[in-house]
């Protein structure tokens, strides 16, 4: 049982790697609040990357989590890892993503059915948006319904991701100085 969980894992995450290639997890940039909790599977466990643990809710539906970032970011994927074979009832099935630069401008982005999901499910949010990527402070991610009618839900992970991009190193000679202080020390006698 143990091997062939290894290597649906090994499958998913080469799956994973190719769907979300030139791409980074920035996440952790944000700050992660939610409706509503139940005690000892708080909101932090989606961002834990261990597929044993999720976030459960507690209450009736929709279940909301915010994700706000400090500055815009630029956004091509909204990625939640869901398992029906294990969590069931519990299993999102119509999630819907919106998106602005607070709660005050929120718009729908796109409302996502999905049937049975057993690993990760890419949302391409980044069609929505200009150059093919979505701009946002703020995404929203509600989840209006589970399967089986379930009254709580469990995400195991939730991953957003933006472009790579490189960022060009500056060597220290290259810093442009501009007090006439710094200019007299920026060599060594």
């Amino acid at each position: 049982m143990a091997q062939i969980r290894q290597e649906a894992l090994k499958k998913q995450k080469s799956e994973t790697q190719k769907s979300t290639e030139g791409f980074v997890d920035i996440g952790n940039l944000a700050q992660w609040t939610c409706s509503s909790e139940k005690s000892g599977f708080p909101i932090r466990l989606v961002r834990d990357d261990n597929i044993d643990t999720y976030w459960q809710s507690d209450g009736s539906q929709p279940h909301t989590i915010h994700i706000k970032f400090v500055k815009r970011v630029s956004i091509k994927y909204v990625s939640m890892y869901l398992q029906y074979t294990l969590d069931e009832s519990y299993t999102p099935s119509t999630l819907r993503i919106s998106a602005g630069t607070g709660f005050q401008d929120l718009e729908i982005v796109t409302t996502v059915q999905v049937e049975e999901p057993t690993g990760w499910v890419h949302v391409p949010v980044g069609d929505f948006g200009r150059n093919g990527l979505l701009d946002v402070h703020l995404i929203q991610i509600k989840i209006l319904a589970n399967h089986q009618s379930g009254k709580d839900s469990h995400v195991r992970l939730i991953k957003i991701y933006a472009p790579e991009i490189e960022q060009p190193a500056i060597a220290v000679d290259e810093i442009p100085y501009t007090s006439l202080q710094f200019i007299s020390r920026n060599q060594l006698r």
